[in-house]
């Protein structure tokens, strides 16, 4: 019996499926949602794009960012397996992996955070060990009841938007000051997609537009690394004495920094 349980998780359609379920295997036999799986490109690609553009300042002088970029490319990947198959493996390795996300993040950035008490610096690796085992835990928790964990991470996403907005506007540097506004606005509507197209699917079906989820991916990837960019300047500048590099954040293809060009940072050392 037990056996037989664990591969229900790997059976086609096990999972929780969305609203472009209604035309499930239309475009690709083999790929149920074909929208929400091809939309995960994005987060996929654009944390690769800056862990490549810093390159040179992940080798030199702090490495450590590389990891919680990484996760959210394994996240895009284990998106695009889950809305594939919508088998119940695929839905908890992507839920699972957004809980580590932002453990690592966490773990990674909180010694350049402002809100992080400088009293407890001293005792940075017992924070750390703390929030990993905290997020262990609740790893577990994730496998009770599965249909729950979305909605969990959507509520967490109120505190993780304060701390944003906190972040951004005490980093004290002009190039991402507009940041937080135009994260939380990225995920203010991408979230208002997933929340509709969970709960109205009949209206979307109606007016045959099943494809809000698909849009959530595109807003809430763009969002996610725009999140990093800003993260990576804060820990540029908050190192500034023990390295020899400047960064500035420019924008594609709309240089004046529209709600949907891709920032990006331009890496540069200083000259001597």
């Amino acid at each position: 019996m037990e056996t037989s349980s664990i591969s229900r998780w790997f059976e086609y359609e096990s999972g929780h499926a969305w609203c472009e379920s209604a035309y499930k295997y239309q475009t690709l036999p083999y790929v149920a949602e074909f929208a929400n799986t091809c939309t995960n490109l994005p987060i996929i690609v654009l944390p690769l794009v800056n862990i490549m553009l810093l390159r040179r300042y992940l080798q030199d002088v702090n490495g450590g960012l590389i990891f919680p970029q990484l996760l959210l490319t394994f996240n895009g990947l284990a998106s695009t397996y889950y809305h594939a198959t919508l088998n119940l493996f695929g839905q908890l390795v992507d839920e699972l992996s957004l809980v580590w996300i932002i453990t690592v993040f966490l773990v990674v950035y909180i010694p350049v955070m402002k809100w992080f008490p400088e009293r407890f610096s001293k005792r940075l690796t017992l924070v750390r060990w703390t929030v990993l085992i905290a997020t262990a835990i609740l790893s577990g928790l994730c496998f009770l009841e599965p249909n729950l964990n979305a909605i969990a991470l959507m509520l967490f996403s109120i505190p993780a938007a304060v701390v944003i907005n906190y972040e951004g506007k005490q980093s004290g540097i002009p190039d991402i000051e507009n940041f937080p506004k135009r994260i939380l606005t990225l995920w203010g509507v991408a979230f208002s997609f997933w929340f509709a197209d969970r709960l109205l699917c009949d209206v979307w079906l109606y007016l045959g537009t099943p494809y809000l989820h698909a849009l959530f991916h595109l807003l809430a990837g763009l969002a996610g690394y725009t999140i990093f960019i800003m993260f990576s300047m804060i820990d540029i500048e908050s190192r500034t004495k023990t390295h020899r590099y400047t960064a500035a954040v420019r924008y594609f293809p709309d240089k004046n920094g529209s709600i949907f060009s891709f920032p990006y940072i331009s890496l540069k050392e200083r000259s001597q």
